[in-house]
């Protein structure tokens, strides 16, 4: 079976730590720090400086290649109904996630998101069935679809914000859904869903019983 590339080697643990937190772990500059992490001789877990949520969004980014549920290559669109999931009884302040109406990429956001205790919303916009760097191709997410979507399920009266998160391979459209959408503040996330729990940092917790060890 052809697997479909979900971006794991675009994960970037740069952007998420400081000098200060490298040099906590023991390491006079984060270039070497990372490298320790990527090739294993630092575990998440010997860096007690961090906390116990960024300890555990660390560990799943390293073993994003386990963590991700291997997804078939597509040659045809697999649509599911644009529909809104409510993870982890999500509130007002909880954040959304905007992505596209495509089986395999709801199957990997659900897996992924099951891995914390934290409240989301999961909003599927309808892109014909693409998968999110489909969609991007084929400009099948358009600032009309996502409006629709916002608007279908009433997301402006669920949050007491306006931020909604894109998955990172839509980011050349921001502009073009922010001029529409004006209303809404368009963010871009990681490429890889893997990176996702350390882009969401403090907002990403653990599930009861503590963090996952890099070793199972």
């Amino acid at each position: 079976m052809l697997l479909a590339n979900l971006y794991v080697d675009k994960i970037d643990l740069a952007p998420y730590f400081t000098p200060e937190d490298c040099r906590a772990a023991g390491f006079p500059d984060c270039r070497e720090f990372l490298a320790a992490l990527k090739e294993g001789s630092l575990r998440p877990e010997d860096c007690p400086a961090l906390s116990p949520a960024r300890r555990y969004a660390l560990s799943l980014a390293l073993r994003a290649q386990e963590i991700l549920p291997p997804i078939q290559s597509l040659e045809f669109p697999r649509p599911v109904p644009p529909e809104l999931y409510e993870i982890n009884d999500p509130d007002a302040a909880s954040p959304v996630l905007a992505t596209a109406n495509s089986e395999f990429t709801l199957t990997v956001l659900t897996g992924l998101l099951a891995l914390t205790t934290s409240p989301f919303y999961l909003l599927l916009v309808d892109c014909r069935g693409d998968t999110a760097d489909m969609a991007m191709i084929y400009r099948s997410f358009t600032p009309q679809r996502l409006d629709q979507a916002l608007e279908a399920h009433q997301l402006a009266a669920k949050v007491n914000h306006r931020r909604v998160l894109i998955p990172g391979v839509l980011v050349p459209l921001k502009e073009e859904l922010a001029a529409y959408l004006t209303a809404w503040d368009i963010i871009p996330g990681p490429i890889c869903a893997g990176e996702l729990p350390l882009f969401m940092g403090e907002k990403w917790q653990p599930p009861a019983g503590g963090e996952v060890s890099s070793e199972q």
